[in-house]
């Protein structure tokens, strides 16, 4: 399992495939993966409610496709995994390596069936019970969020929730919400099985860097 999940940001200034491409920039496989959150219009954002038949779900937009399509393209060329957010029908399309579902999205077990069984599931949670789902369904991994204060993102765990919640996972947990790798150490003692970030890579002003540095910072463990 990788221990850095990179999710997109539409609004990075050298755009989003243009940011990837510079946070991947000399990084080992095996550490990292890439997950494409984008922005679709409303007709294509993921359900709240069952999902539909696949002859009934729409067609990805042209845009986003696209985007997953470049994505597919450059983090094959560097052996990283790519997750697409939400939408199985776009992970298809472009045969990804797995999505990464919210809390009201289709299930794991749906995920699965349709991405086989090796694909990477992942599933966004916000609560120990929803943790226990996400174990229950079969996820490979879940993300627990916010951590730490989040522009838009309601009230942070704080690290002794997250420590408790995650200690009672079934299942690997990544840290997301205003992490950067000032807070690398402590989430790994709390019992973080990687970190999740947006801003602290591709808000940096050298993406790559900022990558080697959230690592570096994970991998500094001292002995006990």
């Amino acid at each position: 399992m990788f221990e850095l999940l990179l999710i997109t940001d539409p609004s990075a200034p050298r755009g989003l495939v243009g940011s990837v491409a510079a946070a991947l920039d000399g990084q080992p496989p095996g550490r990292l993966a890439v997950q494409l959150r984008a922005k679709a219009p409303a007709s294509a954002r993921v359900r709240t409610t069952p999902t539909p038949p696949a002859s009934e779900a729409p067609e990805p937009p042209a845009r986003l496709l696209a985007l997953a399509r470049d994505l597919r393209s450059l983090t094959r060329n560097a052996g990283i995994p790519l997750l697409i957010n939400g939408s199985l029908s776009l992970a298809e399309e472009v045969c990804a390596d797995g999505v990464h579902l919210p809390e009201l999205g289709p299930s794991p077990a749906e995920a699965r069936a349709r991405l086989g069984a090796g694909a990477i599931i992942g599933v966004s949670c916000h609560a120990p019970a929803r943790l226990a789902l996400a174990a229950e369904g079969g996820a490979s991994f879940a993300t627990l969020s916010p951590v730490y204060p989040s522009p838009g993102k309601g009230e942070p765990l704080g690290l002794a929730r997250f420590a408790a919640w995650t200690g009672e996972a079934k299942l690997p947990v990544f840290a997301l919400g205003g992490v950067t790798a000032a807070h690398a150490l402590e989430l790994r003692r709390a019992g973080a099985s990687g970190l999740a970030v947006i801003s602290a890579v591709f808000g940096a002003p050298d993406p790559a860097r900022a990558v080697r540095a959230l690592l570096e910072a994970w991998d500094h463990l001292p002995a006990t």
